[in-house]
């Protein structure tokens, strides 16, 4: 895990840079949401994308909006979260300007994992979350 995952969110670890996003021709939204696949979890081992946590990216005329959710209202990874998603967005050629919007009408539920987030936590032996009634494991 990365260092930022210790107790004690150092807004600093929003600062860690990233690696350099190649794109290919016309910058797409498929290539921001390839960069921030990039974007850890300040406390799992898996990327914001996998937990489900990026609802969406729109790309217009060089700007990048990220909406995003978290787990839980209170999370106290909020400010960094929103920090490593703007500053890795930031990073992606043809991208001017990004705006980073919070929203909670969206609830997040373990459904919205990927399959690949499932795994990771389980090999890093974090219990698996149920994801719409049933067990992670296909039964």
């Amino acid at each position: 895990m990365l260092a930022r995952n210790e107790p004690g969110f150092d807004l600093a670890a929003g600062e860690e840079s990233f690696p350099p996003v190649e794109v290919d021709g016309e910058l797409t939204e498929e290539d921001l949401w390839a960069a921030l696949e990039d974007v850890e979890d300040p406390e799992l081992p898996v990327s914001l994308v996998e937990l489900g946590l990026i609802q969406e990216v729109r790309l217009e005329d060089g700007h990048v909006t990220v909406t995003f959710t978290l787990t839980y209202t209170g999370c106290p990874a909020k400010e960094i979260m929103e920090r490593m998603i703007e500053r890795r967005v930031e990073t992606v050629p043809g991208v001017d300007s990004v705006t980073v919007d919070l929203r909670y009408d969206d609830p997040w539920t373990p459904a919205d994992m990927h399959e690949s987030a499932r795994e990771k936590l389980g090999e890093a032996g974090f219990a698996c979350p149920l994801a719409g009634g049933g067990v992670c494991d296909d039964e």
